[in-house]
């Protein structure tokens, strides 16, 4: 990247701090922290930072996006449990013709993940015997449950995969047009995912498991770089997909 960017963090968590850390690496500097303290609102940014990089709580999600559209300030938002309300982000973001990016995982490695089951799915529609679940780990102090990546990949599954319908927990008895997602919640563990594919003569693991912070963070910052100059509601796809053209 050869423009530095005044980046804003919201979040000061430990997330917060790799982002941080990752942009100053890069070559930017981080005009503005925002914690409890020091909530984002529309008039704190009036130093109109080039772009938020957001990892807060769900709960204040959209109230933030809402402040960065109407501010007029980019943002990238790795925050997850608020996507049942895509639908008004995206009416906020034409409204005052902003840009936000999110995305539930900005690890390189979970898209590769996501690329691979779409390949699959073609081939496990024609094997009927290959059931297919997910699983996946985070520490204990995640708040959202199962995880938005967890759901991204579910969703995938569902609707590339014929025999899904929908996803959710266990059932008793097995309902084999459900997905099942499981998670689990244990010390520290920075993010794993698994997709467990399982037949009478095979077992296949395909996982994903982050080995710190450093790759969520430099996604992050990679995508608050792309976002400068663009409008518009996008995912991380939509990232990858102009770097591949």
């Amino acid at each position: 990247m050869s423009v530095s960017l005044q980046i804003a963090i919201a979040g000061t968590g430990r997330m917060g701090s790799a982002v941080a850390a990752s942009a100053v690496s890069r070559g930017h500097e981080i005009s503005q922290y925002f914690n409890r303290e020091n909530p984002v609102t529309e008039a704190a940014l009036y130093r109109k930072p080039d772009v938020v990089i957001d990892f807060t709580q769900p709960a204040i999600t959209v109230q933030n996006i809402a402040s960065y559209c109407r501010a007029n300030v980019p943002a990238v938002v790795g925050t997850t449990g608020w996507y049942d309300e895509v639908a008004d982000v995206r009416r906020l973001v034409n409204k005052h013709n902003a840009a936000v990016l999110y995305s539930p995982n900005f690890s390189l490695g979970i898209q590769l993940i996501l690329q691979s089951l779409r390949a699959m799915a073609p081939l496990l529609n024609k094997l009927p015997e290959f059931d297919v679940a997910l699983h996946e780990l985070h520490h204990t102090a995640k708040t959202d449950s199962p995880s938005g990546t967890a759901i991204n990949l579910a969703t995938e599954l569902v609707k590339n995969i014929e025999r899904k319908h929908k996803w959710g927990g266990s059932t008793t008895p097995h309902d084999p047009s459900q997905l099942e997602v499981s998670a689990t919640r244990l010390g520290h563990a920075f993010g794993q995912h698994q997709v467990i594919i399982d037949s009478p003569a095979d077992y296949i693991l395909l996982e994903h498991t982050a080995k710190s912070r450093d790759g969520f963070a430099l996604g992050a910052v990679r995508a608050a770089e792309w976002i400068q100059g663009r409008t518009g509601l996008f995912t991380l796809e939509d990232m990858l997909s102009d770097w591949f053209q």
